[in-house]
């Protein structure tokens, strides 16, 4: 799809963040757009900021985790526009804190959205495209479906979840159809959602830096429904991927240490809230959010931390990959006594 003109493009989570942001890509590109979200009044506003732009926008006010609802998402959009090209399975949110201080309920609610709202969506789109052979289905993945994030157990779940379902059914896909399923892994973004995120740390939500424009990940939502592939890395923490491949003990234990330091013991102190996991919020309805502010800048010593910690851990780990390997293979030097 070089000439992304005219195709429909579903996005969830549409309404503010990487969702928005991505449904005006696509409209600069001249795609249908038929977008989705629970806040119906920012839904709209985000339809009309698409048809200013020359194309033709549907809002369907939708609730992720309803899988009825998800298919009636995807037959607004054939009686809109014949059918359906892409799909992106955007909406979701994160939650902060420790474990065992937050509620089931809260966590549970937590997977519907970010884990339940990924399949029923990509179950809709399949409806729609498997009649023409084609299409292609994005996921909004993130950094912590790569590699834990302590303090913040669910969401890694959800995401390593969302993660192990893209990848699953790519190859599924790929044996009778020209459906692709991508995955995009994002690290901290600039987006409302401090707002929006739960939050039982006690403390302020800080981003640790580089924090990620949403225009960033957009135009990769835009260069995957062109040209699909696997997976879409986006962010330098990454960069830890290699050294908790090489040494998971050492490195999740020092991630745990900084996550409790950054997360519960630093940075101004605030009441727990549930942010949107119940409901949604009538705050935070931008593109951009509060992240690129001062509390960004406080961060700074912790982004540090982490540069150097990264460059520790990625020599400390292969140093203790190669003297496994050594012991394996008898290679290492002798002693000469």
């Amino acid at each position: 799809m070089d000439d992304l003109r005219h195709r429909t493009v579903v996005i969830t989570g549409a309404s503010s963040g990487i969702g928005l942001a991505t449904a005006l890509a696509f409209a600069r590109q001249g795609a249908n757009l038929v977008l989705a979200a629970r806040r119906e009044d920012p839904l709209r506003r985000a339809a009309r900021k698409c048809e200013a732009l020359g194309v033709r926008a549907l809002a369907v006010r939708s609730d992720v985790t309803d899988a009825a609802q998800m298919h009636a998402l995807a037959q607004a959009a054939v009686d809109a526009f014949g059918g359906v090209d892409v799909w992106i399975n955007n909406a979701g949110l994160s939650l902060w804190g420790p474990f065992a201080d937050i509620s089931a309920e809260a966590q549970t609610r937590l997977i519907a959205i970010n884990l339940h709202g990924v399949i029923n969506g990509a179950h809709a789109a399949l409806q729609v495209m498997r009649a023409r052979g084609r299409g292609v289905i994005i996921n909004t993945a993130s950094f912590a479906g790569r590699i834990p994030q302590p303090f913040s157990a669910a969401y890694s779940a959800s995401k390593f979840g969302v993660r192990g379902f893209t990848e699953a059914l790519r190859y599924e896909l790929a044996t009778n159809t020209d459906i692709a399923v991508c995955g995009v892994y994002p690290t901290f973004v600039n987006t409302p959602t401090d707002i929006h995120s739960a939050n039982y740390t006690g403390r302020a939500l800080r981003p640790i830096p580089p924090v990620l424009d949403p225009d960033r990940i957009a135009r990769a939502m835009v260069a995957l429904a062109q040209r699909p592939r696997r997976a879409v890395h986006i962010g330098a923490q990454h960069a830890l991927v290699a050294p908790y491949a090489l040494a998971p003990e050492l490195v999740g234990r020092w991630l745990g240490r900084l996550g409790r330091w950054f997360l519960l013991e630093s940075g101004p102190r605030a009441v727990a809230f549930d942010g949107t996991l119940f409901a949604p919020v009538q705050e935070g309805t931008g593109v951009r959010g509060g992240w690129g502010g001062p509390e960004r800048r406080r961060a700074g010593p912790a982004a540090f931390a982490t540069l150097v910690g990264v460059a520790g851990l990625s020599a400390l780990a292969l140093a203790l990959a190669q003297a496994r390997r050594e012991r394996r293979t008898g290679t290492g030097h002798p002693n000469p006594s």
